[in-house]
């Protein structure tokens, strides 16, 4: 069974599955070593299959239960009830379900993954936040989508998966100007520049569009090179492939 991180607040909540993977439990090697759970990375695709397959069997599910979206830092968000097929997969960051058994799941190697649950009845998302998504309106987009199926935002309970954290996130003048929130900004290790605090913004975002209970991000990505990927990673160290972790969430088929 590969290796998982899960959520304090979303354990308590009994009609869900969910778990947040590291690159650990695959079988790829090289740059992709070994979880790596995304296509067109350059890793071979029966390889991602099995390593799709062996995450979805910690659930009791199938890769064809599993639900993702083509990830481009967007404000997208989609209400499903299957998966899209692989050569017709939208455009967005964010997915939503009240349906049993379907395994939402986000793909990240340095952005947050956020999964979301209503503690009162069985409605789940999960969210792939960078920060253009975040300052973008993703995070209340989700909401908006969650409440128009029945949820209400003081029963939401978030969780922030692995992601890069402020002293591995290093930014310049142009990035901070970008952003009218000094308080997730402190000195940089280097003259002119700045650390972001990637998940601080996430988390601040949420607790402004209304949710209450949200656990925080268990890991960084950037400095722990044997359990996750990480794209700003592999920029520094001139890599030339990486993979991606991925972070599920599913409402239970006898919830």
């Amino acid at each position: 069974m590969p290796p998982h991180l899960t959520a304090p607040l979303l354990n308590k909540i009994p009609y869900i599955k969910h778990g947040f993977f590291t690159r650990q439990g695959g079988k790829s090697s090289g740059p992709y070593a070994t979880l790596n759970t995304g296509f067109e990375k350059g890793d071979g695709d029966d390889a991602v299959f099995e390593k799709r397959r062996r995450i979805c069997d910690v659930f009791g599910l199938s890769p064809k239960d599993l639900a993702l979206v083509r990830q481009e830092h967007t404000d997208s968000v989609y209400t499903v009830t299957e998966p899209f097929p692989r050569n017709n997969t939208p455009i967005g960051d964010a997915l939503i379900t009240s349906a049993p058994a379907l395994l939402l799941g986000v793909q990240t190697a340095d952005c947050v993954p956020i999964l979301l649950a209503d503690k009162t009845r069985p409605l789940i998302a999960a969210v792939h936040s960078g920060w253009q998504g975040a300052i973008g309106g993703l995070i209340e987009n989700t909401l908006a989508s969650l409440e128009k199926q029945g949820g209400k935002r003081e029963n939401i309970v978030a969780a922030l998966g692995p992601c890069i954290w402020q002293d591995s996130y290093e930014v310049g003048l142009e990035f901070f100007d970008t952003f009218d929130c000094p308080q997730f900004f402190k000195a940089g290790k280097r003259p002119g520049y700045y650390q972001f605090d990637l998940p601080g913004y996430v988390t601040s975002r949420l607790k402004k569009a209304g949710v209450l209970d949200i656990d925080p991000s268990p890991a960084n990505t950037f400095s722990d090179e044997k359990r996750f990927f990480s794209y700003r990673r592999k920029t520094l160290n001139k890599e030339g492939a990486f993979g991606n972790q991925i972070s599920v969430i599913c409402i239970r088929s006898d919830a």
